[in-house]
């Protein structure tokens, strides 16, 4: 077994190089995995399972803050910052940038996936709860890779079938974004269809899970793409199945959900997991302060050692985001997400972001911090907004102050009485709650505020696709048949 996972991750590294931009999906290469050697009992299948969520976190554990923060004002460059994200930061994208516009680990994701459906269905299990599980993930690691994707891109190439060689000429167009939402929602379906019950572990999809991605997805039908009313039931109805989980809560300690100790707690509904000496990475490593920039005396070092990377610090949160985080002192969710330190000796000024920071032993940063996809409180929030969306503002505010609560410490801290003034607050809560966790520019698209409250958007509403992105130009050139994303150069 555990050579068949070590296979399955191979395979995965292997196309992660070849199918960069889907201009030669040579997947296989000269390795000796082969159709007739992977793909014998069931024992490949959970291989091929963990193999695929391997390049599943390869692909977001980087994407995510790309696609669901850099753009929204939310981070800046920190001290060592070298400008490198800049066109991010200020909405200033050409096909010249390669953070975020190289879809190729996207689509070697989708592949792993395709490659499960193709061949698991006719392996015979001890257990049809185990097949029905692969092949339920499968379908939600597609739905959600392909969610991804189409907000990212809008139109893009939509592949249904796995490819094992360099057989398959494979140079595909995109395909019409309205299509892909459709392949998405089918997935989401398929997912729960297959879903066994009895699915619990974080780390992969469960029934919660996919319900989560199915309520995300009819929201963001809903506010973007004039879904109507019936993806505002879709995604209450998700939500209430959500509800219904009692491994699920939210937990009283906002700090303890990002406690190393405390990993897979009641909050966590998917998380990309990350273990010392078994994988680890994020981009937590950016945020954090080198030792060689300190200017204080050692012992003060060792007093902030929770500081310490090999790495500059990279990014930070932006001056807007740090002036909301503080603007209540009473916020507990602050000093979890962000830290701030002045040496008085020496007079300089530390700042720092402090979720996934992983650990400090043996003089050395280890990321092993997990970044979660599906949070507890996010199940809250959607309800709340989904609420508002109905005209029912004092239902909306119990779950939005359920949030609330658990930062402040008091009962009803909001009290908005209106439609305008409760989507405010609840903006301001979705910042809070989820500060450097890719989720800013998702929900100031979906709320509608991405041209008001995002400083480098604004007046920019009839820029042609501003809100997507470009496709770097590597892509372009290794498949003549992808055209650039209209209104980018």
């Amino acid at each position: 077994m555990k050579n068949r996972l070590i296979q399955f991750v191979l395979l995965a590294a292997v196309s992660a190089g070849s199918a960069s931009c889907l201009g030669d999906m040579d997947i296989i290469q000269k390795s000796k995995i082969t159709t007739s050697n992977m793909w014998l009992d069931e024992g490949d299948a959970t291989g091929a399972l963990y193999g695929m969520y391997h390049q599943f976190r390869a692909t977001f554990q980087t994407a995510m803050i790309y696609w669901g923060d850099y753009r929204a004002g939310t981070f800046t460059n920190g001290a060592g910052g070298s400008g490198s994200a800049d066109k991010m930061f200020n909405n200033a994208l050409d096909s010249s940038e390669t953070k975020g516009t190289n879809w190729g680990s996207s689509y070697t994701t989708i592949n792993n996936a395709n490659l499960i459906l193709r061949h698991v269905p006719d392996i015979a299990f001890s257990d049809e709860n185990q097949k029905n599980l692969i092949l339920a993930n499968a379908h939600f690691v597609r739905a959600y890779t392909y969610y991804n994707i189409v907000r990212v891109w809008g139109d893009a190439p939509l592949l249904l079938e796995g490819f094992e060689s360099s057989d398959n000429d494979l140079q595909p167009s995109r395909s019409d974004a309205a299509q892909i939402y459709e392949q998405v929602a089918r997935d989401i379906d398929d997912a729960l269809r297959l879903m066994p019950a009895s699915a619990a572990d974080c780390t992969i999809a469960t029934r919660s899970a996919v319900q989560m991605l199915k309520a995300d997805y009819n929201l963001w039908l809903y506010q973007t793409r004039e879904g109507g009313d019936d993806a505002l039931t879709a995604a209450d109805e998700a939500l209430a199945e959500v509800f219904k989980d009692s491994r699920l809560d939210l937990i009283g300690s906002y700090a303890d959900i990002f406690d190393i100790t405390k990993k897979n707690n009641a909050e966590i509904i998917l998380t990309l997991h990350f273990g010392q000496g078994e994988y680890e990475g994020g981009y937590a490593e950016t945020y954090l302060i080198p030792q060689t920039r300190f200017h204080s005396a050692s012992e003060h070092i060792e007093t902030h050692v929770k500081l310490m990377t090999a790495n500059d610090q990279r990014f930070i949160f932006s001056p807007s985001l740090v002036e909301l985080l503080y603007k209540d002192e009473r916020d507990t969710r602050t000093p979890v997400s962000y830290g701030d330190w002045t040496d008085e000796e020496e007079g300089y000024r530390y700042t720092w972001v402090n979720k996934f920071a992983g650990k400090w032993a043996d003089n050395k940063r280890y990321f092993i911090s997990d970044l979660p996809l599906y949070r507890y409180a996010e199940a809250l929030l959607f309800k709340a907004e989904i609420e508002n969306e109905r005209g029912n503002v004092p239902t909306a505010l119990t779950y939005l102050n359920r949030v609330a609560k658990r930062a402040y410490g008091i009962d009803n801290y909001y009290t908005a009485s209106d439609y305008h003034s409760f989507k405010e607050s609840l903006m301001t809560e979705y910042l809070k709650e989820f500060a450097g966790e890719g989720k800013s520019w998702w929900n100031y698209i979906r709320l509608g505020y991405a041209f008001t409250k995002i400083e480098s958007l604004r007046g920019r509403q009839n820029e042609t696709n501003i809100l997507l992105w470009p496709i770097t130009t590597a892509c372009m050139n290794e498949n003549p048949n992808i055209r650039q994303t209209v209104g980018y150069n």
